[in-house]
């Protein structure tokens, strides 16, 4: 006979509301219904995937009067539909009785046994957004009543950009007896596909990541890549064809059918044909044509299969648009002369960082750079390791002294983000998932490893549960990753390479949320 306690099921009482007006990024307040913004609830949901699906028919070869269904029209869907109920509370002027106009976030709380008024740790199960929605309807309701006191409501009827969840990331290890030296760098190697053009992938099936070499000593064992091609159950080792014992590779990407492993100190990168089906790498093949000597390679922006760019030593940056066949110079020390680390991009926008406070871009896809209109963040002195650009005026980076910024304005404004441990450390890696969802892995002078985790577009990070769960106690997470899928596979598994606790062999770990 069921317990008459069973708490199996969520019910509305295991749900809270937050709203972020202004939408999903830093300096953009999450407000708690009820307490610093309106009583609400939220009815009426509507997700759809797909805009319709219809039969594409052809007469039967073989039987007259029949047809054959050889194929399917699927129009792209409409935004995701909601609506907003919101109470009026004394004491103010409601939000809603004057025009909202901008963008905003909602946020779904569920949990139970905590204090769901804590938007960081209060939720155990997890956190549905509600992506930048906009308000096309607004029903005042009945305002006034001859002999009711019913409460006071207004409707809102909502156009969202997506809705999904956020989860509890669950951290274990993976490819221990492989990785016996630092994981330099990691990717995420295919794109959700239905099985319609080989095995069934949510995106986070096949991974790659490349590791440091001994260096000279005895044996002297080159770097490798190590990857899995079953999201993380096995794991295998791949020799880099004919790189030097000695040499540590930079950074791992995939460039179209190609994985492409930059090796630095070799002024070079190493290109691999991946198997359609397997995704097994092939044997791989060294590439230098186009390198200026002394100004070599760092890292690696993947556009597109025809359009990859390179941060490099001196201020160089260089350009791929065949990758098998080399690279051009884009920028030869045009607009610095520091050294470049890393290299990002979106759409227009390409943003290279490095030493002593280096930050350039260009706006025109490599055309010309240009440095950031105010350089950059004031007197942090400090070489800038870490990069993401959401856009082409959001930018976040990370510094070697364990700091980390964010400009609104394309680098005109520089705002430092404090967090646990700011300023006695190094930030190694920042990467976002979604416009929401986002992380920075920061290690302390101990050194112990930290990743931080963000799920409002950055104005609140946190590195403990619910969101970060069973993270060993390890040296550093030097880069991280995120799958290429919609948004509720990418914000809810993360890769990370980096040094053991020993700090004597590598770490791989995976942080995946748990889905029924």
């Amino acid at each position: 006979m069921p317990s008459l306690t069973a708490n199996e099921i969520i019910t509305y009482k295991h749900k809270r509301n937050f709203i972020q007006f202004g939408g999903p990024r830093p300096g953009q307040v999450v407000q708690y219904a009820g307490q610093d913004a309106q009583y609400m609830s939220i009815e009426g949901v509507g997700v759809p995937e797909s805009g319709g699906v219809d039969p594409i028919w052809v007469p039967d070869p073989t039987r007259i009067g029949q047809y054959r269904l050889v194929g399917r029209q699927v129009t792209p869907p409409e935004l995701a539909s909601a609506t907003l109920m919101m109470l009026e509370k004394h004491g103010s002027i409601p939000r809603q009785l004057g025009r909202i106009g901008c963008q905003f976030n909602l946020y779904e709380l569920t949990g139970d046994c905590k204090d769901l008024s804590d938007f960081l740790r209060g939720w155990t199960d997890y956190v549905l957004i509600y992506a930048r929605a906009l308000v096309t309807d607004k029903d005042l309701g009945t305002r006034t009543a001859w002999d009711s006191d019913e409460q006071v409501q207004d409707s809102l009827s909502l156009v969202l950009e997506d809705v999904y969840p956020v989860g509890a990331l669950a951290f274990g290890e993976g490819a221990s007896t492989q990785v016996d030296r630092e994981v330099l760098d990691i990717v995420y190697g295919s794109k959700e596909q239905c099985g319609d053009c080989g095995p069934q992938d949510d995106g986070t099936k096949r991974i790659y990541a490349v590791t440091k070499s001994s260096g000279a000593g005895s044996p002297g064992l080159p770097a490798e890549v190590t990857y899995s091609l079953d999201g993380g159950a096995t794991w295998t080792d791949a020799n880099i064809t004919g790189i030097g014992a000695s040499a540590d590779p930079n950074a791992i990407d995939i460039v179209g059918d190609k994985l492409v492993v930059v090796v630095g100190s070799e002024g070079a990168y190493y290109w691999s044909t991946l198997n359609r089906f397997t995704g097994v790498p092939g044997a791989f093949t060294k590439v230098t044509t186009g390198f200026v000597a002394t100004k070599t390679p760092t890292d690696i922006y993947v556009a597109s299969a025809r359009e990859v760019y390179f941060s490099a030593l001196g201020g160089y940056v260089y350009k791929s648009t065949d990758i098998t066949a080399g690279v051009s110079v884009l920028n030869a020390a045009a607009t610095t002369t520091a050294d470049l680390q890393r290299i990002d991009g979106r759409d227009e926008t390409i943003v290279a960082v490095g030493a002593s406070d280096t930050i350039i871009k260009s706006l025109n896809r490599g055309a010309t750079f240009a440095v950031t209109e105010d350089g950059t963040p004031s007197g942090i002195g400090d070489t800038i390791q870490a990069l993401e650009v959401l856009d082409a005026l959001r930018y976040w980076i990370g510094t070697s002294s364990g700091r980390v910024y964010y400009t609104l304005t394309g680098g005109a404004s520089w705002i430092h983000k404090a967090f646990s441990g700011a300023g006695a450390g190094q930030v190694r890696d920042v990467v976002f998932a979604t416009d929401e969802v986002g992380f920075f892995s920061f290690d302390s002078n101990t050194p112990t490893a930290n990743i931080f985790a963000t799920i409002n577009g950055g104005e609140d990070w946190a590195n403990d549960a619910p969101r970060i769960t069973g993270l060993p106690t390890f040296n550093r997470a030097t880069r991280l990753a995120v799958p290429n899928a919609s948004p509720s596979i990418a914000a809810n598994n993360l890769a990370v390479g980096g040094l053991s606790g020993g700090g004597t062999d590598g770490i791989l770990l995976l942080g995946i949320a748990s889905r029924l």
